[in-house]
């Protein structure tokens, strides 16, 4: 006898539930392309796993909302986590809302045009969530033709609302949602009609809910937002907000006990944790990192993006106490940061609404400014990987010179420098 499904069924495409080990491994997935051998893909994604028929992994803000869910008083057993492998058993005639979580829906971020350029073929993230919506669009055809299907997440802004009806969605939830996703799922549930795009509402940052399952690459969100008003941002206008110490160690219990060893520690500026109006405050910074160091078991703690105008206002004993507490101590190990240059020519990127990003500098100084971070950078022991957007508008031969001429001062430094095709967000 087929399964009845549960009532709510949250989801995710394969390259956002498998079971990484690492950060790295997964950065280098959203990369692939279709003309990446098969097995070499199957290596890197190893294969989501599930635990009664609930995924193992899941996006933090899918467990946000699953976390929103419960608190508002929905039954555990009304509400699940499900990777694509289990959907047979989790959609059923009991089935009202569908949720889709999506990082790479249509291929249109700056990371998916850049690669589908330099190797051809189509982006896997893409692929894969195509594959996802097939199957939801069988299951939901044969089985629950009452269920409404919701896309969101940090991808969804890819899909037009004609690509999101094809899709088969019937609503877009925007933004974050955790203060009103009970709200919309309760009335999704009753039949009630809702518009087509829903604006998410962001709960305050004590109200932010604690996770109920390990995450996808052990990710521990420590802020959310960023406000530095770059226009090739999603949340470019989102101001920073910190999540409290409490909420981060009781995510980091969870991930533990499903034995997430590895954390990766998301914000998009890992040095502007508690810290505010573009200020950092080290001391908070090292206690919450210190906090971690004293969990059992813990293995890695890696970090994702940094901004260079945070790092100069670390000195270098602050910068190196910081790598010491991310790696444990071992003096091979190198954690690495994602720190956006985009250009060496600092008119060129205030032209482009990139005066938060400068931080202060003076655009005329900013190729020295940035060298001089990623240098102190490399002194304290990070990997630096730097991010350079080719394409800007109104760039000259004089801009990709000056650029040129930055990189080449590092050809012999340990860092990785990489390229992005600016790709605006329509």
């Amino acid at each position: 006898m087929a399964h009845p499904g549960y009532p709510i069924v949250l989801t995710a495409d394969a390259t956002l539930t498998a079971c990484y080990p690492l950060l790295f491994d997964a950065m280098v997935v959203a990369g692939t392309t279709t003309r990446t051998p098969g097995f070499l893909v199957r290596y890197l994604m190893p294969r989501a796993r599930s635990i009664d028929g609930r995924a193992l992994r899941a996006p933090v803000g899918l467990r946000r909302i699953e976390g929103a869910l419960l608190r508002s008083g929905v039954s555990a057993n009304d509400v699940a986590v499900v990777e694509e492998a289990h959907l047979d058993s989790a959609i059923g005639p009991r089935t009202k809302v569908i949720g889709v979580s999506t990082g790479e829906p249509a291929g249109r971020g700056m990371n998916s045009t850049t690669m589908t350029a330099i190797a051809g073929g189509r982006i896997v993230p893409q692929v894969c969530f195509e594959r996802l919506m097939r199957r939801i669009r069988a299951l939901v055809a044969s089985r629950a033709p009452q269920a409404r299907i919701v896309l969101g997440g940090p991808g969804a802004w890819q899909l037009s609302p004609e690509e999101r009806k094809a899709a088969g969605f019937h609503h877009l939830i925007r933004g974050y949602a955790e203060a009103n996703a009970p709200e919309i799922f309760e009335k999704l549930c009753k039949g009630e009609e809702l518009p087509d795009v829903v604006e998410g509402r962001c709960p305050g940052p004590d109200e932010i809910p604690s996770i109920h399952g390990a995450t996808t690459m052990g990710g521990i969100e420590i802020s959310r937002g960023c406000g530095m008003g770059c226009p090739y941002c999603t949340i470019a206008k989102e101001p920073m907000v910190h999540l409290p110490m409490a909420t981060i160690m009781r995510d980091v219990r969870i991930n533990m006990a499903f034995k997430q060893h590895s954390l990766s520690l998301l914000s998009e500026d890992f040095f502007r944790y508690g810290g505010e109006n573009g200020r950092v405050n080290p001391a908070a910074l090292i206690e919450l990192i210190r906090s971690l160091r004293s969990v059992p078991k813990l293995r890695l703690l890696q970090v994702d993006h940094g901004n260079l105008a945070s790092v100069a206002q670390f000195t270098d004993s602050e910068l190196a106490t910081v790598q010491r507490l991310l790696t444990g101590g071992p003096k091979h190990l190198f954690p690495w940061v994602n720190v956006g240059v985009e250009t060496a020519s600092g008119m060129l990127l205030k032209r482009n609404g990139g005066l938060g990003k400068l931080g202060g500098c003076d655009p005329h100084d900013w190729g020295e400014f940035a060298a001089v971070q990623v240098e102190r950078l490399i002194v304290a022991g990070y990997f630096p990987f730097v991010s350079l957007m080719l394409g800007l508008p109104g760039e000259t031969d004089e801009d990709l010179a000056r650029t040129q001429e930055w990189v080449n001062q590092f050809r012999h430094a340990r860092l990785a420098i990489f390229p992005l095709v600016y790709a605006p967000i329509d």
